[in-house]
């Protein structure tokens, strides 16, 4: 009995030791893991510290964004605030990793695992959050510098306007000083010449001419918008604007004669300006009937028979347009240095650069687009009627009208709308839709998707021409346009004939493509680009009348009055965007 209360004495003890070993044991578990507590709470304090200072340093550099203005500028410093909030998380997930690795039990693994886990989908959220909001400022950083370009083109059209409003009247004013009496009016001397001029280029939107301006405005502005101030002639008759020159020899006032106005050198340059444009939309027409010879057996002028030196198909088109940029870019890369004394290699390496890599695309896809407008339209006029083809070419301006309306939100008016029915009756006639024989239907689909090219290309064209040299666009447009039909190569050689009078028409065309470039840019300098529109919408007129004359190929007479249809309605057109007004 003794024997037995001292075994459970000693049980007890024993029960009581282990008992209290659980205990210590408990006790300290709980302690590390009190420790582990707070240093996972600190932890994510501080990350929430970091996580706000983040986000007031991306409120700084949005202002900071927003005040330089530059797309180049602000994706630098976007990729440099990416890389530092990667680099402080990277820093602070490495503090985190080792911290936990040193102290965390290794039974404890699990809730490790689990913490990790959602501390990574926060991250993610957070950065998914941060780039949704990076994105949406882009989108409106790219909105503001949409409407800032088209502020800024319409107030160079007022400013344009407004100094021929100026020009005018300070020549009004001037005349009627000189012609109206007084003594001012009978000494002679130098005539005073205003230093206001002013032309409106359609495409590049540039300001400034070294001629005077002819009394007749000439640019694409809405003056009517504009008002002068009026002055009272006797007030302003009191002040003598013209420089002081000392007489050579004494005044007779007796032998003076009154002051002959002379025409101004303005409009000597107008006219000069319209026939070069002229005389591009001739060479220009006379490139569409020597395409014709290439593809089809032809009476020239009714004296020999010439032409036929390849069939027209699709890769003969490629072919032909090989040749004819394989003379054509060399030419244009010297026209470009030597004429219009522009570095196109300096501005090329600049498009390679990656802060221009956007830039460069877009070339490259106007490129591409007039590769398949020069492809489709050799196809069509080696199957209808040059003149027919080159009508049913002039879709271009409509379809840039609707791209305009679909891509920038430009709404055409009632009047655009009503010029654009006339330019499809006319296209509908020249299409000989109420006869009985109508052109092949290949070469009418063909020459309609050379237009619509085209209009696609004019559309990209214009939204380089705000960062890059027109004639750099055109020299590296020729090239990648050269590049492309090597890529053809595959599919012409099989049909690859060369000869003399190939290669020499070849050279004629290109010949008359750098011809037609020279002409249209000096005669724009001189008219301006909406006037010259105007004129360069001649070109199915042109080409039907030399395709008659030269080929002998004629049209129906409602196929020619649809013809004259379609160039007037484009006419028209260029006219209404002359005297467009600008989107309020």
């Amino acid at each position: 009995m003794e024997s037995n209360n001292i075994r459970s004495s000693s049980y007890e003890q024993t029960l009581a030791g282990v008992t209290k070993d659980l205990s210590d044991l408990r006790s300290n578990i709980l302690g590390k893991l009190s420790r582990e507590i707070l240093i996972l709470q600190a932890q994510k304090n501080a990350l929430t510290d970091d996580i706000q200072r983040l986000q007031s340093q991306r409120k700084e550099l949005e202002v900071l964004t927003v005040a330089q203005q530059g797309m180049n500028q602000q994706e630098i410093q976007r990729q440099q605030w990416i890389e530092q909030l990667a680099q402080a998380i990277t820093f602070h997930l490495k503090n985190d990793v080792i911290v936990t690795n040193s102290k965390v039990l290794n039974d404890h693994s699990e809730n490790f695992e689990q913490l990790m886990l959602n501390l990574d989908s926060a991250i993610r959220a957070t950065f998914q959050s941060l780039q949704r909001d990076v994105d949406t400022y882009q989108r409106d950083l790219d909105d503001q510098m949409q409407r800032m370009y088209a502020q800024r083109q319409q107030g160079e059209l007022m400013l344009s306007a407004l100094v021929e409003r100026i020009d005018e009247y300070l020549r009004r004013s001037t005349s009627d000083r000189y012609s109206g009496g007084g003594s001012l009016g009978n000494l002679g001397g130098n005539q005073p010449t205003s230093s206001f001029t002013g032309t409106s280029s359609g495409l590049t939107g540039a300001i400034g001419s070294n001629t005077t301006a002819p009394v007749t405005p000439n640019g694409n502005g809405n003056y009517n918008q504009i008002q002068i101030p009026t002055f009272n002639s006797g007030q302003f008759r009191q002040y003598d604007t013209r420089p002081y020159d000392e007489p050579t020899e004494p005044f007779k006032a007796l032998d003076l004669e009154p002051p002959i106005v002379k025409p101004t050198k303005r409009l000597n340059d107008w006219w000069f300006g319209f026939i070069l444009v002229l005389g591009a939309s001739v060479v220009l027409s006379f490139q569409n009937i020597l395409v014709k010879v290439i593809f089809s057996n032809s009476t020239i002028l009714g004296l020999f028979s010439f032409g036929g030196l390849i069939k027209p198909s699709v890769p003969n088109s490629f072919m032909l347009l090989l040749l004819r940029m394989l003379f054509a870019t060399p030419i244009m890369w010297l026209v470009a240095k030597f004429i219009f004394r522009v570095d196109v290699m300096r501005d090329f390496q600049q498009l390679l650069t990656p802060s221009r890599r956007l830039l460069f695309w877009r070339v490259a896809f106007s490129a591409l687009l007039q590769f398949a407008s020069f492809a489709f339209i050799y196809v069509a006029l080696g199957i209808l009627n040059p003149g027919l083809a080159v009508t049913l070419f002039f879709i271009f301006p409509t379809v840039t009208v609707l791209m305009a309306w679909l891509l920038f939100g430009d709404r055409p008016s009632k009047e655009r709308w009503f010029v654009i029915g006339v330019i499809y009756l006319g296209i509908m006639l020249t299409y000989n839709i109420f006869g009985v024989t109508k052109p092949d239907t290949w070469g009418v689909a063909a020459a309609m998707l050379s237009g619509i090219s085209f209009a696609g290309y004019i559309i990209t064209s214009q939204a380089c021409f705000k960062q890059l040299n027109p004639v750099s666009f055109t020299s590296i447009n020729f090239a990648i346009i050269l590049l492309l039909c090597f890529g053809t190569l595959p599919f012409t050689l099989a049909s690859l004939s060369f000869n003399g009078s190939l290669i020499f028409m070849c050279f004629l065309i290109a010949l008359t493509t750098l011809g037609g470039y020279l002409l249209t840019s000096f005669g724009t300098k001189l008219m301006g680009a909406a006037q010259a529109s105007i004129v360069s919408a001649s070109g199915p007129v042109f080409t039907t009348f030399l395709a008659f004359t030269i080929l002998g190929n004629k049209l129906d007479f409602i196929q020619l009055f649809g013809v004259f249809l379609v160039t007037g309605g484009v006419g028209l057109l260029s006219l209404q965007n002359m005297y467009k007004k600008p989107a309020k």
